[in-house]
């Protein structure tokens, strides 16, 4: 009796750890936003947050792109940016690893991790292969971004609130979601809302490694829930 229940408190113990891991690893997606500021450092034209895209800071050459766009185009540093795709790719896939089990089990955390591994995958393609290098690559691993990581977050938020756990978190990580594909929506559609191609593209692109930082810290707080489920 004294041996099972101390091999209950160590595998607790173990669950609480792997979760702390992969939730600190999710806090590490802020780099993506530094890169993002100090690429644009080394523009010597300048670059606009509703006009570029995301991926122009990784464009490997200089000049107009689109090729038939006014949009001239020149990133310097344009290595930093690429990898930094592929980084925030690889902390979405260990951290959803990890954190797993602080999500309650069932068919939505399965489907919205499933998700979430697909969209980390697709944002190390955008980083692999730049828009000017492989535009048909880059796009397809942009949608499982703007696509799969939203839809994933509705998943895992819904998965939270069903089994009332994380209320706080479950409402953000499902707004976030639904904010990330409407505006995915209306970047496809072409409906800037006066914010710019790039503003909107934003917008569709950013709940994600938002969401990452803002679960991460909360997991690092309370790294279990009330009960623990594998």
């Amino acid at each position: 009796m004294i041996n099972a229940d101390s091999a209950s408190i160590s595998s607790g113990s173990g669950i609480e750890r792997a979760v702390w891991l992969g939730a600190l690893v999710w806090i590490l997606a802020i780099q993506f936003f530094v890169a993002q500021i100090v690429v644009q450092l080394a523009w010597q034209t300048p670059f606009s947050l509703t006009q570029n895209f995301i991926s122009d800071l990784g464009n490997t050459t200089c000049g107009p792109y689109p090729l038939d766009s006014t949009m001239y185009v020149c990133s310097p540093w344009h290595k930093w940016m690429n990898a930094s795709f592929i980084l925030l790719g690889l902390i979405i896939l260990a951290g959803a690893a990890l954190v797993r089990t602080a999500f309650p089990p069932g068919r939505l955390r399965a489907a919205g991790l499933m998700l979430l591994a697909l969209a980390g995958a697709g944002i190390i393609a955008v980083g692999l292969f730049p828009e000017n290098v492989n535009i048909g690559y880059h796009r397809l691993g942009a949608a499982a971004h703007f696509i799969l990581g939203n839809f994933s977050m509705v998943g895992l938020g819904m998965a939270l609130w069903t089994a009332r756990r994380r209320p706080a978190l479950a409402v953000y990580t499902t707004v976030s979601g639904v904010v990330g594909l409407l505006a995915t929506a209306l970047f496809v559609s072409e409906h800037y809302l006066g914010l710019g191609i790039g503003g909107m593209e934003r917008l569709a692109a950013y709940p994600l490694p938002l969401w990452l930082i803002v679960a991460g810290i909360s997991l690092v707080r309370h790294p279990v829930g009330a009960r623990l489920e594998n």
